[in-house]
């Protein structure tokens, strides 16, 4: 079935729910306007905490769907721009960036640059500007037409997993020598895990009985512990708590297993739940802090420091890149999803956790001819 005028919403009591629907008819572009026509993108966890999130950081308010129930879950991808009545951007160009799940996205292009713009539609600033901008793939060195599945799987992860990671460490990880990782097979988590192999740190995964063997496969982790073994471990050294999870009754566990000894709890995601719950009247210890990658983001933009971090990230990018690519012992295997319909099935995988970690799902958008 072709994906033409169509979107894929997704239900806000329940984020595997999903309904294709028609575009609703816009008006011929106005002037200063982009039509992007979505290619590919990629779905991971990191789409459910996209929605799990969506009204409390304002995920939801990025792509307006005029549905109360429903809302559009952000995903990362490629798109090409297929009319342009804004000067700098041409037809044909190829883009990447936050979309909807759509066939289309009309943008109002905003900060034109060689190397991109921004989207200046008024519900855009629900989010930081990062979430905004569109990277003209022809005039980014780092762009490989041959790496567009992987960029559009892993490039919006593990900034993520790199910014957390910079940020504890510049905090010098608040004293801890061990990390406990909740969600462990999540590609957030490993790629948090590879950025601290260098570290003086014992690193340890919680993860679920299906998915112990993938995370010990990875070789990343210092120990691999079931969700049901956490208070196996000694709580004799202080310890920091990075959150993947987001699972409520998971994090009164580790609180009150590691009592003075838990240093720092730090929330990155929500693999497990479908809220922000660090104020938790129950909680023993430090009190959860949500740590925002595109915050981190911005705040190097203001200081003039954005490239310089760009191009350090950048180099470490290409080297994880090829540590999960890597022919011999690949950590993933790409496998791409036709339509917004596969789209559904995968998004369902997702938000019950039962989606294989070993793969890296990208979808297709199918148009007629």
């Amino acid at each position: 079935m072709s994906d033409a005028n169509h979107r894929l919403m997704t239900r806000k009591a329940d984020l595997g729910d999903t309904l294709r629907a028609a575009i609703p008819a816009g008006e011929a572009l106005a002037e200063g306007e982009v039509l992007l026509a979505l290619d590919r993108f990629s779905l991971t966890t990191n789409n459910i905490t996209y929605a799990a999130y969506g009204d409390a950081i304002g995920y939801w308010k990025v792509f307006p769907t005029g549905e109360p129930d429903y809302g559009l879950m952000p995903v990362w991808g490629f798109a090409d721009v297929t009319a342009s009545r804004a000067g700098g951007v041409t037809e044909g160009a190829r883009v990447f960036g936050y979309f909807p799940m759509a066939d289309t996205l009309r943008v109002q292009a905003d900060k034109v640059s060689r190397g991109g713009f921004a989207d200046a539609s008024p519900w855009r600033k629900a989010v930081p500007d990062i979430y905004n901008r569109y990277v003209l793939c022809a005039a980014d060195r780092h762009y490989d037409p041959a790496l567009e599945n992987s960029e559009a799987i892993f490039r919006p992860l593990f900034v993520t997993s790199y910014t957390a990671v910079d940020f504890l460490r510049d905090a010098a990880f608040f004293g801890a020598k061990r990390i406990v990782v909740s969600s462990a097979s999540s590609k957030t988590a490993y790629g948090a895990a590879w950025c601290l192999e260098q570290d003086d740190l014992e690193v340890v995964a919680l993860t679920g009985a299906r998915n112990r063997a993938f995370v010990e496969g990875l070789g990343c982790y210092d120990a691999v512990l079931d969700y049901d073994a956490l208070e196996t471990t000694a709580a004799d050294v202080p310890t920091l708590y990075l959150d993947l999870a987001g699972d409520a009754a998971l994090r009164r566990r580790v609180h009150a297993h590691f009592g003075d000894q838990l240093v720092y709890d730090c929330l990155v995601g929500s693999t497990q739940s479908d809220g922000f719950t660090a104020d938790d009247p129950g909680l023993v210890g430090p009190r959860p802090i949500f740590f925002f990658a595109a915050t981190c983001l911005d705040q190097h933009r203001e200081r003039g420091t954005l490239h310089a971090f760009y191009e350090r990230f950048l180099t470490d990018q290409k080297t994880f890149f090829r540590r999960v690519i890597d022919p011999a012992s690949p950590w993933i295997r790409i496998v791409e999803h036709s339509g917004l319909g596969a789209a559904a099935t995968v998004v369902r995988a997702l938000a019950d956790g039962v989606s294989d970690p070993a793969e890296g799902a990208i979808v297709r958008i199918v148009r007629e001819g």
